[in-house]
């Protein structure tokens, strides 16, 4: 059976939340919402306006976007964690071989 919106909606709102480590709780207060807010959303009992939307859009660092589209825990990937993951790698490397560059000087 397909999905509708709403349970889309709710199903990403879960996986983008707890992809960035964060509790129901702690993304309520970060929007400045009852502590119950996210739940209640997550739970089918409410859904945000826009305007929320993209505040926890900027939050979990996902497009608006990306929260009506199907996505499965296993099938998404979290890009703000492999960027920084790669960048560190980058940068790791780039010290080692400046480091070997200086020691002929």
């Amino acid at each position: 059976m397909e999905q509708s919106l709403e349970e889309i909606f709710r199903s990403n709102l879960r996986l983008f939340r707890q992809n960035a480590k964060l509790s129901q709780e702690k993304l309520s207060a970060l929007l400045d919402k009852n502590i119950n807010y996210i739940n209640m959303i997550e739970g089918g009992k409410s859904i945000p306006p826009l305007s929320v939307i993209e505040q926890i859009a900027k939050i979990l660092n996902v497009n608006p976007s990306e929260f009506l589209v199907e996505h499965t825990s296993s099938g998404y990937f979290d890009k703000i964690a492999l960027i920084n993951t790669a960048s560190e790698q980058i940068s790791q490397k780039a010290k080692e071989v400046l480091l070997e560059l200086m020691k002929d000087l």
